[in-house]
């Protein structure tokens, strides 16, 4: 993954905004959900979920819809459907808007993200 952090930073992933939409969001996670993974997927839903505060400002939200547009993009820097790398970039992206907000991820933000695990995979995924 460390070659692709060259390539893959807040600057590089700003294009994907125009890629963000709530519907394309959910669409992708629940579609891709078993090839994604749980624990990228929960990254991408505390993101989610920070995006909804009112108090997270506008360049913090820029930042968490360019990196939940890259997800949702199927022009990566690293293809989807390539086995094992494929979301590495879609990781790395999250990452570093996770990086960049962490301070607005709070219990209520890990609560909503953790139930909406266990309703994409099941009751009491998100225990594990």
């Amino acid at each position: 993954m460390s070659g692709n952090k060259d390539k893959v930073n807040e600057e590089s992933i700003k294009k994907f905004e125009k890629d963000y939409s709530e519907e394309s969001f959910f669409d992708k996670i629940l579609k891709y959900a078993k090839v994604i993974g749980v624990n990228l997927i929960y990254k991408a839903l505390q993101l989610y979920y920070v995006l909804q505060k009112p108090d997270v400002p506008a360049a913090d939200k820029g930042v968490i819809i360019a990196a939940l547009g890259y997800l949702i993009s199927p022009l990566d820097f690293i293809p989807d459907p390539i086995p094992v790398a494929g979301y590495t970039d879609d990781a790395l992206a999250l990452a570093l808007a996770i990086a960049k907000v962490s301070v607005y991820i709070d219990e209520e933000v890990n609560r909503l993200a953790k139930q909406k695990i266990d309703d994409i995979f099941g009751q009491g995924t998100s225990d594990n």
